[in-house]
């Protein structure tokens, strides 16, 4: 299969940078799935817990969220340590993940087997501008985390979904025989 982008070659500079940033998108998406999983999954079985007033929608209050989840929920304490590593690796991987999405590219080729974004960060002092770069010789180690923390987060979602399951019948189990 094939998708054409209108004025860019195949094999061209520009080619290989909307492939490597669509790559970036479609792993961190992958990835944030599973983040999502988990919340929905400690919501689920939490309900009713003052932490759990309402549910997040931006990657910065979903990792804040979990991590007091992880240390203030006793039934989450097997994978209290696992968890808030986890939340450490989407943190790390999250900020070159969002330059690289948010920034705008400074020139269509490579110079040195990089691509030079800029990006605007506002705050309330005002704003600055900064250049991000994707070197093609970091870009595998990139990828590597990337991928790593996709399938971290996978593994991490089941076994928190289990570990959630088996709580509940537990909890049944003890309604039932009371």
């Amino acid at each position: 299969m094939s998708f054409d982008l209108p004025g860019v070659k195949r094999g061209s500079d520009i080619e290989s940078l909307f492939n490597a940033i669509g790559f970036v998108v479609v792993q961190w998406g992958c990835a944030e799935q599973s983040l999502d999983l988990i919340v929905a999954t400690i919501f689920h079985t939490f309900n009713g817990h003052s932490l759990l007033s309402h549910r997040p929608r931006m990657l910065t209050k979903k990792l804040d969220l979990l991590k007091k989840c992880f240390l203030k929920l006793s039934g989450l304490e097997p994978i209290r340590d696992e968890g808030i590593a986890l939340i450490s690796s989407f943190a790390a991987i999250a900020k070159k993940r969002n330059d690289l999405v948010h920034a705008a590219i400074s020139s269509i080729s490579a110079a040195n087997g990089s691509f030079i974004f800029s990006k605007i960060d506002i705050n309330e002092k005002g704003h600055s501008i900064r250049p991000i770069v994707l070197d093609e010789s970091q870009f595998p180690h990139f990828i590597k985390d990337l991928l790593g923390l996709g399938a971290d987060a996978n593994k991490f979602a089941e076994r928190l979904f289990e570990i959630m399951k088996a709580r509940q019948r537990a909890s049944d189990y003890s309604r039932c025989h009371r």
